[in-house]
């Protein structure tokens, strides 16, 4: 066996292992490396902190590496000590936010695509293990439900609107990092399903459990688009963090795309009407719900095909919807 074989076959029992987290101070990525950090890993992060903050990793701020840059630039990774001896890359650095897809996509493809790039370069460079975060939106509007199985991705022509500017850079994503597996990389691909918890940004740029939480607890109002029919499988942190966590430390996934993602379908009206109803409660103020004009490209449904996940990882979400909507809303009051 050789030397970096063994090594790969020695990563899942390494009592730690030394790990690159790239966007680690995001809403997900630093839920993740509070995780790793928790179970005794040696823990690296490059974020440039346009989107995310040091302070989404103060728990464990005195307990990583952290390099303030750019994971679009190889000179960000030249800045790490020792390259050769990082087991492995969790990739989440990206722009999301439908405001941002619509407003500036080719900057949502720049940051998408060449953040992937380089943290693959990276990876194969040095023998690392990686997981890519991809999104359900790879799949553009794939009207086959569950999603996310062998089904082929479905986009409109280009000049109806920008919304693909994500689900096709992650879709690209995909695309370069199974080139990279047919290259000897051990990588795997994982697709959270609407991930939501603390530190989800609720601002016009965020997305939709926070924005409407927040709206709902500043404003009294939640803006719910169209008749609001629209469904998603909501996935709290929680489970994410587990499923995504597991990906890169069991052994025999190269090459696997995984699903994470609850198997509840809510639409975005039901969703609405339980978090007025929360905050209603929570904090005694009325909460009145608004339709609005959606953005165009509006996924009409959305649940994950959870068969490989099941399988593979053992993993289902386990918090309920009702769980996750009151410990959000209570690390915002």
């Amino acid at each position: 066996v050789s030397k970096d074989r063994f090594r790969l076959k020695f990563l899942s029992e390494c009592e730690t292992m030394r790990i690159l987290v790239t966007g680690g101070a995001g809403f997900l990525g630093s839920s993740v490396v509070e995780s790793l950090v928790q179970n005794g890993h040696e823990v690296i992060v490059i974020d440039n902190c346009w989107r995310g903050t040091k302070e989404n990793l103060r728990a464990v701020l005195d307990n990583i590496t952290f390099i303030e840059g750019d994971a679009c630039v190889t000179a960000t990774y030249e800045m790490i000590t020792n390259p050769s001896s990082v087991d492995l890359v969790y990739h989440f650095a990206a722009i999301n936010g439908t405001k941002w897809f619509h407003e500036e996509p080719r900057m949502v493809m720049d940051v998408n695509l060449n953040s992937t790039l380089r943290s693959l370069e990276f990876a194969e460079e040095n023998n690392c293990r990686y997981v890519f975060t991809s999104s359900p939106e790879a799949y553009g509007e794939s009207e086959i439900m569950p999603l996310g199985g062998h089904e082929a991705s479905v986009f409109p022509v280009a000049h109806e609107h920008q919304r693909h500017a994500y689900g096709a850079s992650k879709y690209l994503g995909e695309l370069a990092v199974q080139h990279a597996i047919r290259q000897g990389l051990d990588a795997r691909i994982v697709r959270p399903f609407n991930g939501y918890g603390p530190r989800l940004l609720g601002d016009e740029y965020g997305q939709v459990v926070a924005m409407m939480l927040q709206r709902a607890v500043l404003q009294g109002e939640i803006i719910v688009h169209g008749d609001g029919s629209q469904t998603r499988s909501l996935t709290y942190i929680d489970d994410l963090v587990r499923g995504i966590e597991t990906a890169g430390m069991v052994e025999g996934l190269g090459g696997m795309s995984l699903n994470l993602g609850s198997e509840e379908e809510c639409s975005m009206l039901d969703l609405a009407q339980r978090i007025a109803e929360l905050v209603e409660n929570e904090t005694g103020q009325a909460v009145r719900i608004r339709h609005e004009q959606g953005h165009p490209g509006d996924s009409k449904r959305r649940l994950p095909n959870l068969e490989q996940t099941k399988k593979h990882l053992n993993w289902q979400a386990h918090v309920t919807l009702e769980d996750g909507l009151g410990h959000t809303l209570r690390s915002m009051l």
